[in-house]
């Protein structure tokens, strides 16, 4: 059986039609105070059930929901439990930057399996070492696929651009499954101040070439802005993104839609309203590739 989050009904419903099955009902309501209270509707009696439902914004929110609906699961007696995450939130404090910081990652990690999942199926990590805070199996799922579709169309001879040290263990990924070179933006970031660059260096030539960047999630877009702008200057003719996760802010959509970039590929793993998405925007469905997880889960 499949129910999804309150938020997350798009996607469910995509994932849902090529499995052939339908959604489960929950009952999902907020008191004045915004605690939330959930009740399943189903009979999922010795049954495997999937919570499909990304931890964005409001992450907290996401989260409670998620392990309440998990605690209401193994209530009407659910044989197994897997949570369906396209994208989970928190997986970028893999570990503390500075003295006094909480490692986030790992006791979301520990919240997941106290509330009752058996296991995690989730797209594009942050980091690969954030699976490693779990103490049940996780199926980390990628999306290279999906943007090797994208580039067939898009690119005859592209340049896969790491923006950042960051993201380059994933773009050299990415690059060896087109065949194709890589190189890398040298990216300085102010811990200080949220979502703040200081500088950027090219490291490689773009000069000629049509660049690609990769990258697991944007937020701002000051990152994908700047290297754009970079990657223009080496002599790029054309500069494309692809992004799995739009982790979109309010000045997301002003940034991206001002900067050098020909075209943004995000998939849906996070819903976008309306009013973040913009010309250059361009979403592609991520439910085949978690449809084809689900089914090879026993």
């Amino acid at each position: 059986m499949l129910f999804c989050g309150s938020h997350d009904h798009a996607l469910g419903e995509k994932v849902a039609a090529i499995i052939g099955c339908e959604i489960g009902r929950l009952e999902i309501t907020s008191f004045a105070d915004t605690e939330q209270r959930v009740r399943v509707l189903d009979d999922v009696g010795d049954k495997v059930v999937f919570v499909l439902m990304s931890i964005a914004t409001p992450v907290d929110s996401r989260l409670v929901e998620l392990c309440l609906i998990a605690d209401a699961l193994k209530g009407a007696d659910a044989k197994k439990i897997i949570a369906v995450l396209p994208y989970l939130g928190y997986m970028r404090q893999d570990k503390a930057h500075r003295e006094g910081e909480a490692v986030s990652a790992r006791v979301i990690a520990r919240m997941i399996e106290s509330a009752g999942y058996d296991k995690v199926i989730t797209i594009d990590l942050h980091s690969d070492a954030s699976a490693g805070f779990f103490n049940i199996p996780v199926n980390h799922l990628f999306s290279f696929s999906i943007f090797a579709d994208v580039l067939k169309n898009e690119n005859k001879d592209p340049v896969i651009v790491a923006p950042d040290a960051g993201a380059a263990k994933r773009a050299q990924r990415f690059a060896s499954i087109l065949g194709a070179p890589m190189i890398l933006l040298e990216k300085k970031r102010d811990l200080s101040k949220m979502h703040t660059i200081e500088s950027m260096r090219l490291i490689g030539s773009s000069e000629g070439k049509e660049a690609v960047l990769i990258d697991d999630l944007v937020t701002s877009g000051q990152t994908l802005a700047k290297a754009a702008m970079a990657l223009k200057e080496e002599g790029a003719p054309r500069v494309i993104a692809c992004v799995t996760h739009p982790v979109f802010i309010d000045r997301t959509k002003e940034i991206l839609s001002s900067t050098a970039l020909d075209a943004v590929y995000v998939t849906d793993t996070i819903p976008l309203p309306e009013e973040y998405t913009f010309p250059n925007l361009h979403i592609v469905s991520v439910a085949p590739l978690l449809a084809e997880a689900i089914q090879k889960t026993r």
